[in-house]
């Protein structure tokens, strides 16, 4: 038997997942009573969450701001493993430079980063290893 008695929640999925996968951004969109405020999220046309540049900033440090400490990949994520030194050291810079970005997302970006930096290189690597012919093995 139903409980007629019982309250139905409107949960936002994307944020939830959001915040499973550690996403301290999702936290603050999210309002007192549970419900999301993503629709109300102010986001770039390309994606992009805006980084509020700092008038007199160096140039190396707003090219640095736009390529890593604004949230650019969107959508599914999957779980893994940074070393504890590594996401300490992380964890405790961000709140400071990026208090809006979250540790997997500035993980992602780095990533990101580095496989476009990288990519001839890793094709060839790949390229490499995959046309190579497979052992035969004595019978």
């Amino acid at each position: 038997m139903a409980n007629r008695n019982r309250k139905i929640y409107d949960v936002d999925e994307d944020v939830l997942k959001r915040v499973v996968a550690g996403d301290t951004a999702a936290l603050e969109e999210m309002t007192d009573d549970g419900a999301s405020s993503s629709p109300k999220r102010k986001d770039a046309k390309d994606g992009e969450k805006e980084t509020k540049p700092l008038h007199g900033a160096p140039p190396e440090q707003e090219a640095y701001r736009k390529r890593f400490l604004a949230e650019r990949l969107k959508g599914t994520r999957r779980q893994t493993y940074i070393h504890d030194a590594l996401y300490r050291a992380i964890a405790g810079v961000l709140p400071v430079i990026a208090p809006d970005l979250s540790v997997p997302a500035f993980v992602n970006n780095v990533l990101s980063d580095h496989l476009k930096q990288y990519e001839e290189i890793i094709n060839g690597i790949y390229n490499e290893k995959a046309t190579q012919k497979p052992i035969q093995w004595k019978k």
